[in-house]
């Protein structure tokens, strides 16, 4: 197990309590995306240029009824998986936002830098085979290492900054670039 800032491994209370913060990380950010596109689609949103006119019929211009709206358009029955660039890039289109140009370049950056985080949520929320070996195929791990929340949210990434913070720094600079 890796040491962590103070020297100490974490306990499993604190172990636990690291991988709900991952879970509400990757919530926080999927939650973003949605919202400033739904926003911008009502005319509720902003960006350097000033406030986003509305692109939906005024019917339409607030977050619920967008988001039901966006399901008429594209024939759907549940909403996009804002997580995926390229699901949150196709509903921005759809919806005709006018910062769909802002939207789609700032999260159809490739490589996607929060796909590891996904997967790290994932992971510490499934505990599936499959997760876990999707979370391998990172190559975070030697073979006979096990998948602790110390070895993936904690290490330091090369340039010497932890994951986890790398992870936040990329949602502030994607966040900024959509506006």
């Amino acid at each position: 197990m890796t040491p962590l800032m103070g020297g100490a491994p974490l306990n499993a209370v604190e172990r636990r309590q690291a991988e709900h913060i991952t879970f509400q990380l990757q919530n926080a950010w999927e939650l973003y995306v949605r919202n400033f596109i739904l926003s911008s689609a009502t005319g509720r949103a902003s960006g350097l240029a000033g406030p986003v006119p509305a692109s939906v019929p005024r019917a339409y211009r607030n977050r619920e009824a967008v988001s039901h709206y966006l399901l008429q358009v594209t024939r759907q029955r549940f909403e996009p998986k804002w997580y995926r660039p390229v699901d949150a890039i196709n509903a921005a289109r759809r919806l005709n936002i006018a910062n769909v140009a802002n939207v789609a370049a700032a999260i159809g950056s490739t490589p996607w830098p929060l796909e590891n985080l996904r997967l790290t949520r994932n992971f510490f929320a499934h505990r599936s085979r499959s997760s876990a070996l999707e979370l391998r195929a990172l190559n975070w791990f030697s073979t006979n290492d096990t998948i602790e929340v110390e070895t993936t949210v904690f290490p330091f990434d090369a340039g010497g900054v932890r994951r986890f913070d790398a992870w936040c720094a990329a949602m502030k600079t994607v966040g900024r670039a959509m506006l």
